[in-house]
């Protein structure tokens, strides 16, 4: 079988809620992305129907999974179960951490909400905009 070599850092980071959000590995099991934005963004409350697992490059993270938080720092690993509502922030400037996902869903959700969405944080006025992307994508919120 023939291998495939990409170049993800050639390619624009998409933006979702304020974060960079880099693909690295789109391969149909699984996908890989490298995440970094400012000290206190993040996704709102949210489950989904992949897995998902975090893993500190730099900086810190913290993760509130069902509603119990966590700090992660470099090095830390964590992972969530689909259908389990989670979210991060990030906690200290120049985190990154990378993300993998079961499945071939995240990647998509991501790209529906760089094209849809304005950048950066939610605002009361892009939310709508944000909550129709993410029921689109099979997200669920206590907010919605």
């Amino acid at each position: 079988m023939p291998i495939h070599i990409d170049h993800p850092y050639n390619q624009r980071p998409l933006s979702v809620v304020g974060d960079e959000v880099r693909p690295l590995v789109r391969a149909g099991t699984h996908e890989l992305f490298e995440i970094s934005g400012p000290e206190g963004s993040g996704p709102p409350p949210h489950a989904h129907p992949w897995n998902e697992s975090y893993v500190v490059l730099e900086g810190k993270l913290v993760v509130a999974v069902d509603g119990q938080e966590h700090i992660l720092s470099r090095g830390d690993v964590v992972h969530i179960p689909a259908g389990v509502t989670h979210l991060y922030k990030i906690a200290a400037p120049g985190t990154r951490f990378l993300a993998t996902t079961s499945g071939d869903k995240a990647g998509a959700f991501f790209a529906d909400v760089d094209a849809n969405v304005p950048p950066g944080v939610p605002t009361p006025d892009s939310l709508p905009g944000l909550i129709t992307v993410a029921k689109r994508n099979s997200l669920t919120s206590p907010l919605f």
